[in-house]
């Protein structure tokens, strides 16, 4: 490895994680690990295989049929449902690769079955439902009842699954309430017209607050990589985080009083200052928007980012760590001695959210996976 830049997956933390989660399951309880975006940013591969290997998943889930393509090429034969839409012309690579497409309308459901005919096997699907997100999914009993008589037409092709998606799982109960009864009265119907999937609607929020919602199988997104949807609720609940980001000092220097740093000059030293280069910035998806704001740790001491960071370097005051020198670890999301920066607090300081700060991570920061 050539970069200095890396990110540490600690991959045992994945099943920490879902063993946390399981604490409040029933044993039957199908578990659905969602590995979409690259894993959010972990490595789409590696968490697959890693999590197959593992025997703790029943199913792994991606947002488009390439991610689901790319699993099946790396030797993950778990099943794998694709959350997303998955044009009708595309169900041919999706019936050949054994893949479980998300379908909500009758087109989906009878091009799948050509498919599934002519290859000779048996094609399964899972119904999406509407019950509140309003993204993607059957919205009435209208709509569901087309899909279920394509369903019953379509004798290659098995309804294995219906599902939805909370909305404010993580922040509102009665919300989340309200679309748990929509969703039950969809699943009565689909049952009162002979069909008998695996049930699913808890995303990560459902899952640790919401076990009455677990029905057949849970669906275990960002808190399979150590962090709550909500952020304040991180600390302390008992999840890992899977990631890590460390750099290294690349050069010092020592500047005067009223000197600028970086692109224009944005940050001007106050008094003797010592700077340090880190050779990382948005060009590795450390984003810009954390100029000035972002911590990160050198010699276990939080030191403040300052100018503007650049596309493939940044510039951090390690005035107060005594002793620093060129080659010295600078960790930007982890931990080091008694402090850490964690995925959630760059994500409040970027306004955002901890999901696109871990899978804005880019593929020239090479990930060490550690076992």
């Amino acid at each position: 490895m050539l970069r200095s830049t890396y990110a540490v997956i600690q991959l045992p933390a994945l099943l920490k994680n879902i063993r946390y989660a399981k604490r409040t399951l029933k044993p039957e309880t199908k578990f659905l690990a969602v590995i979409k975006a690259n894993a959010y940013g972990h490595g789409l591969a590696e968490v697959g295989q890693y999590l197959q290997h593992s025997g703790i998943v029943d199913m792994l889930a991606v947002a488009i049929p390439e991610e689901g393509l790319t699993l099946r090429a790396h030797g993950v034969t778990l099943p794998i449902l694709i959350l997303g839409v998955t044009d009708p012309d595309h169900m041919p690579a999706v019936a050949a690769n054994d893949l479980t497409p998300a379908v909500f309308t009758a087109r989906q459901v009878q091009a799948l079955e050509r498919c599934a005919r002519a290859g000779g096997k048996i094609a399964h699907a899972h119904l999406k439902l509407d019950t509140g997100m309003h993204r993607i999914g059957v919205l009435d009993n209208a709509q569901l009842d087309e899909v279920l008589d394509a369903f019953e037409a379509c004798p290659h092709v098995e309804m294995s699954g219906v599902f939805t998606h909370f909305a404010k799982s993580e922040s509102d109960p009665a919300f989340t309430d309200l679309q748990a009864e929509r969703f039950e009265a969809f699943v009565r119907h689909i049952r009162e017209r002979g069909f008998n999937p695996v049930v699913h609607a808890a995303n990560s929020g459902a899952t640790l607050d919401f076990p009455q919602y677990q029905y057949d199988m849970v669906r275990f997104g960002i808190a399979l990589y150590g962090c709550h949807p909500d952020a304040r609720r991180t600390e302390g609940s008992g999840l890992t985080p899977v990631m890590s980001l460390y750099t290294h000092i690349s050069n010092l220097k020592t500047l005067p009083a009223g000197e600028g740093v970086s692109y224009g000059l944005r940050f001007v030293t106050s008094r003797p200052t010592r700077i340090a280069t880190v050779p990382i910035g948005y060009g590795d998806g450390y984003k810009r928007c954390l100029t000035g704001k972002a911590d990160v740790l050198v010699g276990g001491i939080r030191c403040p980012q300052v100018g503007t960071i650049c596309m493939d370097q940044m510039m951090i005051d390690v005035s107060e760590v005594p002793g620093v020198a060129v080659g010295d670890e600078v960790v930007l999301i982890g931990r080091q001695g008694n402090e850490k920066i964690t995925a959630d607090e760059l994500a409040d300081k970027a306004d955002t959210i901890s999901y696109e700060i871990l899978l804005s991570i880019g593929d020239r920061v090479p990930r060490i996976y550690e076992e």
